[in-house]
């Protein structure tokens, strides 16, 4: 009688162990960083604590900004700036002439996304550092995408994913004359149907898999 008694309570604190792990999964992140641009200045406020301001150029403008998680940043037409949690100031990514204004920038919890015309660049809240890679020269940009803990980029000839705690873009090429159906992106797994593969990726940052449709 006192085993099953026993056994009846272990049951039941894994159950409520096991939910409190996914909940916590799904559970929406509050955002730690308020951001804000005045007299020149960039300026980050991080847990309504910590102030940490960045002199921008006289002549450098800012073309976008935004806050989200444990990350915040700003697109200038000179720099792309992003800040963490754990950081104590502002870094900044210097941009070349050909890419001003022409970048396209996003943000999740904890990844920072920038596209311009010839290269893509990641910031990880985790690890507080960019990560680059080239884009195919003459490629269309067709989609950038980004949640939680995963970013996918698609050119017409490839798919880009970054994973947070990633050292890298992984990539996939896409083949000949195959075109881009549907792009769904959950917190932690980015998912690609084209007109012949379904492409996926995870968080975990391993490589792109690939199930042919026919």
């Amino acid at each position: 009688m006192l085993r099953d008694r026993k056994f009846l309570i272990s049951i039941i604190c894994l159950s409520i162990f096991a939910s409190t792990i996914s909940s916590y999964a799904e559970e929406e992140i509050e955002d730690l960083i308020d951001i804000a641009e005045s007299k020149g200045k960039i300026i980050a406020i991080i847990e309504g604590r910590k102030t940490i301001t960045f002199d921008l150029r006289l002549d450098e403008k800012v073309l976008w900004s935004g806050s989200r998680g444990y990350l915040g940043a700003f697109l200038t037409d000179q720099h792309f700036f992003v800040i963490s949690t754990s950081l104590n100031a502002w870094r900044a990514l210097p941009l070349r002439l050909d890419e001003t204004g022409n970048g396209v920038a996003s943000l999740s919890e904890y990844i920072a996304l920038l596209v311009t015309k010839d290269r893509v660049v990641g910031f990880d809240a985790t690890s507080n550092r960019f990560i680059e890679t080239l884009l195919p020269i003459q490629d269309e940009l067709l989609a950038v995408e980004v949640e939680r803990y995963v970013a996918v980029v698609i050119t017409s000839s490839r798919a880009f994913g970054l994973a947070a705690e990633s050292s890298a873009f992984t990539e996939i090429n896409l083949r000949m004359n195959e075109s881009i159906e549907e792009i769904k992106l959950t917190y932690s797994k980015a998912t690609v149907r084209t007109s012949d593969r379904l492409l996926t990726f995870e968080a975990s940052g391993s490589p792109w898999n690939e199930h042919r449709l026919y």
